[in-house]
């Protein structure tokens, strides 16, 4: 453990509060990146993901496809950063009201959305602006994924978002917009084979649900699990209900650890993720996952050949509680600093 701390730099980042590093949600619309410069098409992105989170906020159409709310943000958005200056909240508002520009497309601004729409909308993001609960996800760190990755100070980055603490429309919009910003990053990488980052997420129950269900989780999680590979990124996925896993993640993880499952739908589930088609099931492993006793687990690699392997780990003893709250998380935090940074200058 100790050999571990020398050599990691522990982040933890907590969107909406402040018992660990706060996170500004919207930084990529309301702060100006390099990407701008470097990669504006990751930079468009990210900024889509941030205006569909706003529109969300403000019960609105998120969808950059039918939505005109979106497309007059993004190009309000878009015209202030590619210029070099920020597109905070504020000076969307007196845009709104004073629109800079003439046209949407090929359409007059005042046909593409009437002055009392735009009124309307500035007067729903002034509220927003306003309100206590927001300015908690507008302040602390930016939503910079390659900033988090850089090695420190000679220490691999280990970089925890929690988000226990938010409510599951709060979680489902945040990791939406946090998703989006990975899978930017990982495509302005170049293409190697060697594992460059790890991306892990525990219970992902409800995040990447079956067809039609569609939360903002579930297209970057299905593009990352397809592509991210090639880019030296993994991704590693933890759930207990199978069942509720789209057929397209499934299809696409190359290593599958399979523990005990009770039901005969889970099982079926895995089964045909593992088979690759519903019509040519593997009875073998159906036969093992169905006859998995406590604490036993089938490693199966589908790019290996061979039967699959079973695991039984050494018994573990942890001490660890279970999940924090707010208030125990600070004091983990702050007890892990050293005394020279907790003494006030």
């Amino acid at each position: 453990m100790t050999r571990f701390h020398a050599n990691t730099e522990v982040r933890v980042l907590t969107p909406g509060s402040s018992a660990g590093e706060p996170l500004h949600v919207l930084s990529s619309l309301e702060r100006r990146s390099a990407r701008w410069d470097a990669d504006p098409e990751s930079a468009q992105a990210s900024l889509s993901a941030a205006i569909s989170l706003v529109l969300r906020l403000l019960g609105r159409d998120p969808d950059l496809a039918r939505s005109r709310e979106h497309v007059l943000l993004s190009v309000l958005a878009e015209r202030r950063l590619r210029a070099g200056g920020d597109a905070d909240i504020a000076s969307l508002l007196a845009d709104l009201n004073d629109p800079p520009i003439a046209e949407v497309g090929a359409l007059p601004i005042d046909s593409f959305a009437p002055k009392a729409e735009r009124r309307a909308l500035a007067a729903a993001l002034n509220n927003l602006l306003a309100s206590p609960t927001f300015a908690s996800w507008r302040a602390g760190a930016s939503l910079d994924v390659g900033e988090w990755f850089a090695p420190k100070a000679g220490k691999t980055p280990a970089v925890i978002v929690s988000v226990a603490h938010l409510d599951d429309e709060e979680r489902t919009l945040v990791l939406g917009v946090l998703l989006e910003e990975v899978l930017a990053w990982v495509r302005s990488l170049p293409g190697t084979a060697r594992l460059r980052a790890l991306i892990l997420f525990d219970e992902v129950y409800g995040f990447l649900p079956p067809h039609p269900a569609n939360p903002p989780t579930k297209r970057p999680l299905v593009v990352l699990m397809k592509q991210a590979r090639a880019f030296g990124v993994g991704v590693l996925l933890a759930t207990q209900n199978p069942m509720d896993l789209d057929y397209r993640a499934l299809s696409n993880a190359g290593i599958w650890c399979i523990g005990r499952l009770q039901t005969d739908a889970d099982r079926e589930r895995v089964v045909d993720g593992l088979s690759g088609t519903a019509g040519r099931r593997d009875k073998e492993l159906e036969a093992v996952i169905s006859k998995l006793a406590p604490r036993w687990f089938v490693l199966r690699n589908v790019h290996a050949e061979g039967a699959p392997v079973l695991l039984n780990p050494r018994h573990a003893m942890s001490y660890l509680k279970g999940p924090l709250t707010r208030v125990e998380l600070k004091q983990a935090l702050k007890a892990r600093q050293p005394a020279s940074e907790e003494k006030e200058p």
